[in-house]
């Protein structure tokens, strides 16, 4: 697995980042903090990097965000699943995508 140094920089920022901003949940932050930090590791590798935007996007939406949900569901005692968190996730993908941009025209 190869990540570069600005690439592993963003996301050690992004993941030590107050998981609470402008009154959103904590848990929503979260899920947004997380999903994209996952997709910028995910665009740095293959075959992940080999795909277009989009395609991560959903890819990090739907697997990733809807597995967590999915699992949530399935242990209700002690998560609860949410569609504003597949919202939420969606948000971190897209921003994900965009800093991969902004990193690949820039370095």
């Amino acid at each position: 697995m190869k990540i570069r140094l600005p690439t592993l920089l963003l996301v050690l920022l992004l993941l030590t980042t107050p998981a609470s901003a402008n009154g959103l949940g904590n848990d929503k932050a979260a899920h947004i903090t997380a999903s994209t930090a996952a997709g910028i590791v995910l665009a740095q590798n293959k075959p992940f990097n080999k795909w277009k935007p989009w395609q991560r996007v959903l890819f990090n939406v739907v697997v990733i965000g809807g597995g967590k949900e999915w699992y949530d569901s399935r242990h209700p005692d002690r998560h609860s699943a949410d569609w504003g968190d597949i919202a939420a996730d969606a948000v971190g993908a897209v921003s994900a995508e965009g800093v991969v941009w902004v990193v690949h025209k820039t370095w």
